[in-house]
């Protein structure tokens, strides 16, 4: 017999967005970003030197470089919050490390964003994509999450009582692990008008 599909978490859907996209430029990132600075250490050797203008070489080697490494840094940080995020999404006393991430992932870009901005490289669209996919990450981990029932915390459960993946206690076991409880309710419940205004009397 299948189990029950449990219901997402408000924002899972933002972090798992966020998430993959965060793996597939990431990804993308890492591989491209060495590539560049292969290609500006080319560009500013002897041999490329002969076919550019005096100066031009080594500005564009210089550009690919710095490129190159701040590309490769902050895509290996964007790669490893996506597959956190991805992993995390679902589990809600998780969240606070999914925001933190977010919050290491917008610092990082904009760090490597100023770094280029000092050398008069600065693209505000590539700093505006590049900040869209962590501001998904924080978006959904800032959701507000629903709270356990308040039979649980009256029965003695506390709300996050449960660990990660572990079932919500029903309250029909709730009940039955305390049988005193219950059955002294059913039987006050059950009793006959007379019985309650007698036993009413006793208690005075």
């Amino acid at each position: 017999m299948d189990k029950p599909k449990q219901p997402s978490l408000p924002g899972s859907g933002l972090l798992r967005v966020g998430g993959i996209l965060l793996i597939v430029f990431g990804a993308l990132g890492v591989a491209f970003g060495p590539l560049s600075i292969v290609g500006g250490m080319t560009l500013s050797s002897p041999e490329m030197a002969a076919f550019l203008p005096a100066g031009q070489g080594d500005a564009l080697a210089g550009a690919a470089i710095r490129s190159g490494g701040v590309m490769a840094a902050t895509s290996l940080l964007s790669l490893a919050g996506g597959i956190l995020a991805v992993r995390l999404r679902e589990k809600a006393n998780r969240r606070g490390l999914c925001v933190a991430v977010s919050l290491v992932l917008m610092l990082s870009q904009l760090a490597g964003e100023t770094v280029l901005a000092l050398y008069g490289e600065f693209d505000l669209l590539s700093a505006a994509i590049r900040l869209v996919f962590p501001l998904l990450l924080f978006a959904g981990a800032v959701q507000p999450l629903p709270r356990a029932a308040g039979s649980f915390i009256r029965a003695g459960f506390p709300e996050n009582a449960a660990p990660d993946g572990a079932p919500v206690p029903d309250p029909a076991a709730v009940g039955a692990a305390l049988p005193g409880v219950v059955e002294t309710e059913s039987a006050a419940a059950d009793a006959p008008p007379e019985e309650i205004v007698k036993n009413k009397g006793n208690t005075a």
